[in-house]
């Protein structure tokens, strides 16, 4: 009986295991942006090409090569195939939030007259 527990009980953290991977894998995933405009990667680090039929799959390989951004073209003589040119760009600069509005009861509407 303590075997069959220390089996499943195994199993059970595997199978949990799996799921945060998947989790985690899938946040990483959905960072990575895909463009056609030539402009986006301007000021980013090229890395490499990557070729897939498959967008999930093309997401990983520019993960892979350590990217986060992929200029995506589709070749004419491979209708499945995607190209995509792999960047690292700089962190996008956060812009200062907006302010609180100020204290105090907001001020009365126009007059209309």
């Amino acid at each position: 009986m303590d075997k069959t527990a220390a089996v499943l009980t195994g199993v059970l953290l595997v199978g949990a295991a799996t799921t945060v991977v998947a989790q985690d894998d899938r946040a990483v995933l959905a960072k990575v942006r895909l463009t056609t405009d030539p402009r986006v990667p301007l000021g980013c680090t090229r890395i490499g090409l990557v070729r897939d039929d498959s967008i999930k799959d093309l997401r990983r390989k520019v993960v892979k090569a350590g990217g986060d951004t992929a200029l995506l073209s589709f070749p004419a003589e491979d209708l499945e195939r995607i190209d995509a040119q792999v960047f690292r760009c700089p962190p996008h600069a956060t812009s200062s939030p907006i302010p609180p509005p100020p204290p105090g009861p907001p001020p009365p509407p126009p007059s209309s007259r």
